[in-house]
């Protein structure tokens, strides 16, 4: 895999070069994972246009994308799948400027980060919205033989990341090579904790419970998505027949498009 280098963004990643089915290589060049694109400089903007994308997937609710829109590209088609409910309006209310994501939104003054994650990942693979999300996103995949196409939530942690985890399952990559993928979102969000800590800790909850709620939902945990998994495999039976049967998935298409 090769990181693509952006000002703000800075866990977006092209997914080439993945071992997958029967050997076969995912191709450089085709599909991208990232954070949302709205703080983007000039530099960005000509990265981006360098990667030639014909598509953007955003997994994000419309309140979110309505506070922190992406920057418009030209000639590239945009798509909203929410991947969780709508939020209220509330949410718009009261958002931090700082706030790139609704995680702060969603933990408040909780400690148990662990938990709020825990309970969300199943409902990302399991719920009508985020099957629907989810579906919609590999109908883009396969729509043709020419698809270039970069997906995101906010941080491309926990809904792009579950996005690229079921992509490189249907690719035909190993579970551990698709785990050590999610995990390498930890990389990049070390810096995004310490600034999240330095902003909260004059507040009267900030306690050191807190500060490992901020860990916990900002940090990707291989035990989040175990619990997904197993979750999908108790309700669906397989990876792949979930796959097949509940996003419809046509895997054999998809690994013609994106396999060399």
């Amino acid at each position: 895999m090769k990181k693509i280098d952006l000002s703000f963004q800075k866990n977006v990643r092209d997914l080439g070069g993945l071992t997958g089915f029967e050997g076969k290589k995912v191709k450089f060049g085709r599909i991208y994972r990232g954070g949302f694109l709205g703080h983007v400089s000039d530099n960005d903007i000509k990265t981006i246009n360098s990667l030639r994308l014909t598509d953007i997937v955003d997994f994000r609710s419309s309140i979110e994308y309505k506070s922190r829109p992406d920057y418009v590209f030209m000639g590239v088609k945009y798509h909203n799948f929410p991947a969780l409910s709508e939020d209220s309006d509330d949410m718009l209310k009261t958002r931090n400027d700082y706030d790139d994501s609704n995680l702060l939104w969603f933990l408040g003054e909780s400690t148990d980060g662990f938990g709020h994650m825990y309970r969300i990942y199943p409902e990302l693979l399991l719920t009508p919205q985020g099957i629907n999300a989810y579906k919609n996103f590999f109908k883009v995949l396969t729509q043709d033989n020419n698809r270039v196409v970069y997906f995101h939530c906010s941080q491309g942690k926990d809904r792009a990341g579950l996005a690229s985890f079921l992509v490189e399952i249907a690719l035909g990559v190993s579970y551990e090579e698709a785990e050590v993928d999610y995990l390498l979102t930890n990389e990049s969000m070390e810096a995004k904790i310490d600034t999240y800590k330095s902003m909260l800790s004059d507040k009267p909850y900030y306690s050191k419970d807190y500060e490992q709620a901020l860990y916990d939902v900002f940090s990707a945990k291989v035990e989040y998505l175990q619990h997904a998994i197993e979750e999908v495999k108790r309700h669906c039976g397989a990876l792949e027949d979930y796959l097949k049967n509940v996003l419809e998935v046509d895997i054999d298409k998809l690994r013609s498009i994106y396999l060399e």
